[in-house]
């Protein structure tokens, strides 16, 4: 059963999604900023950083994916469909999007290769990175489950022994 969010967690994961975007985007401005800085509206100020714009085009871009994220990981919505499908489906929406956003700010020229596969690069290399985290945070909700579940069976293990010495002794009398 699906626990019930509020525009919080929501709010968090917007929140989330968008400083990831922006950290990794202001480490590739380090990296490549000064070279894309005639190319891409995103380096316009090469090694110094985002421009507000750009910021702000990213926050739009992360409430997008989580509106995505809520549209093909909620069962309220799509109730017949698998994991892997649900994922395929959401990965090719924000590339849709983010396809859509870069031809409006014109993020990188579309017509320039180089560009797309740095992009696919770096898109790839997000997504694996999220997958080990969502990895190892599930085994630790694993670990966390199974050493309540450990807990639960030695209390109530305990005291159903403690009843079965009880019947025994008031049988014996």
């Amino acid at each position: 059963m699906e626990e019930q969010k509020t525009i919080f967690d929501y709010l968090g994961q917007v929140m989330i999604t968008f400083g990831f975007s922006v950290a990794v985007m202001n480490v590739l401005c380090l990296l490549v900023g000064e070279e894309a800085r005639e190319v891409s509206t995103i380096y316009s100020l090469g090694k110094e950083g985002l421009s507000v714009a750009t910021m702000l085009q990213f926050l739009v871009v992360a409430v997008c994916i989580t509106g995505l994220r809520v549209l093909f990981f909620t069962d309220r919505i799509i109730r017949q469909m698998s994991i892997m499908v649900r994922t395929v489906c959401m990965l090719s929406a924000v590339v849709v999007v983010i396809v859509i956003f870069t031809v409006l700010f014109g993020w990188f020229p579309v017509d320039m290769w180089e560009s797309w596969a740095a992009f696919f690069l770096t898109f790839g290399l997000c997504f694996a990175g999220s997958l080990a985290v969502m990895h190892l945070k599930e085994k630790a909700e694993n670990r966390k489950m199974e050493e309540a579940l450990r807990r639960i069976k030695g209390t109530k293990g305990r005291k159903a022994c403690d009843r079965y010495q009880e019947c025994e002794e008031k049988e014996s009398l």
